[in-house]
């Protein structure tokens, strides 16, 4: 969690927020508490007609400005964070099994944990995967969307239907909206590589090495003695 605290939030307050994309959002328009001070949610409003409580998690502050990090992208970090976390650990344990530097009831323990662990980090990072194909298809629409509009308005400007200067600050609100949509978009793409890359890792815990158990004393198979007669 943020480590914003009620006394600095009125640096924050009525300003501007942005997605790391560099466009605009909306504003701060109020935030919440707990007992101890610590804001844990913000008020935005976004375009002037919607107005959401969002959790402090999800902002960056840099200098006094917020950006406010998609929620696709936020769960994507979460996750890869919770892999990648998990797959240290595995090699961890594994690693000291090996040593003998820990009891195999202690391995067995934290071998249990960890595949449980990994079964529901498995099952999130598809759901996070579901919402980043989501707003990858959604990207996609909206730069069709803005090269037909382009498209347009070049073919009005070479046929002299509208004036230069008419043209290009239009065409620069398109170029803007553009290059916000392509960088969002790339962004998805290395998040969905970067996911699948750690889905990838052997992070399944194998069997322990049959040699290593003994088998206990009274299951040992008694010697057989042949008396000759």
């Amino acid at each position: 969690m943020s480590d914003l605290k009620v006394e600095n939030i009125e640096k924050y307050l009525g300003k501007p927020v942005n997605d790391p994309y560099g466009r605009r959002l909306g504003h701060i328009v109020s935030f919440y508490s707990d007992a101890d001070g610590n804001v844990t949610h913000l008020e935005v409003s976004l375009g002037e007609v919607e107005f959401k409580q969002i959790p402090i998690d999800r902002f960056a502050f840099n200098e006094g400005e917020a950006v406010l990090v998609p929620e696709w992208e936020y769960e994507a970090k979460v996750v890869e964070g919770r892999l990648e976390r998990l797959r240290k650990r595995k090699i961890a344990l594994e690693d000291l099994y090996a040593k003998k530097e820990i009891p195999r009831h202690a391995y067995d323990t934290f071998k249990k944990k960890l595949e449980e662990s990994l079964m529901k980090a498995k099952d999130e990072a598809k759901k996070v995967k579901d919402l980043l194909k989501k707003r990858q298809y959604e990207l996609e629409d909206i730069i069709l969307e803005l090269e037909k509009a382009m498209t347009s308005l070049k073919v009005s400007y070479m046929a002299g239907e509208i004036p230069d200067k008419a043209y290009k600050t239009a065409a620069d609100q398109i170029r803007k909206h553009l290059d916000h949509a392509q960088l969002e978009k790339e962004s998805v793409k290395k998040h969905l590589e970067k996911i699948e890359a750690l889905e990838k890792e052997p992070l399944d815990i194998g069997p322990v090495n049959k040699e290593e158990e003994k088998v206990p004393s009274s299951e040992q198979p008694l010697p057989v003695v042949v008396l000759e007669g």
